[in-house]
């Protein structure tokens, strides 16, 4: 295969994805627009399987899948207090004043430069029905000159991954 095949669009590349460009987005909580975060992660589904006999053939088992299940996706970024709304989501764990559990969809978008050096989004993953189950500030130490980590922990229903040449994976 010559690599004359393979255009020199960011959008369909031969290379991998830097995963060092992104922004996340938390719908509904507060300001709508993309935050700085120093990592995402731990985003991912699997499922279990049960044994089913086949009927008449004792030497068989077949295994079909069951529910998926979801990891909590841990985000990390350093102390910023731009968006009282959504410092207040984390720190409250979702509950509003009122006392009710405030779900999110978080879009984490991953970039890349274009031609001219623009950033465009190449991929998305929606995290639906999120809120916080965990908010962990970092330390303070007078003998050290290090940003304070806030590290949020946020719980999830399912998600889906669009790419730029469709939808890829959706998991429900």
């Amino acid at each position: 295969m010559s690599n004359s095949t393979f255009s020199s669009n960011t959008n369909n590349t031969s290379k991998p994805a830097l995963g060092y460009r992104f922004k996340v987005t938390f719908n509904g909580i507060g300001k709508s627009e993309g935050y700085p975060f120093q990592s995402v992660s731990m985003i991912s589904v699997s499922n279990k399987s049960t044994l089913i006999a086949n009927g008449g053939d004792n030497t068989r088992e077949y295994k079909l899948p069951t529910t998926n299940k979801y990891k909590d996706a841990k985000l990390v970024r350093g102390l910023m207090t731009v968006d009282s709304d959504l410092l207040s989501w984390f720190e409250n764990l979702g509950v509003s004043y009122s006392g009710r559990l405030s779900t999110s969809v978080v879009v984490i978008e991953l970039l890349n430069a274009n031609e001219n050096n623009d950033l465009v989004t190449i991929e998305t993953w929606s995290l639906y029905d999120c809120f916080p189950t965990s908010f962990v500030l970092g330390e303070f130490n007078a003998q050290k000159s290090e940003i304070v980590i806030e590290t949020i922990t946020l719980a999830y229903s399912k998600y889906e991954r669009d790419s730029v040449g469709g939808l890829l994976n959706y998991h429900s």
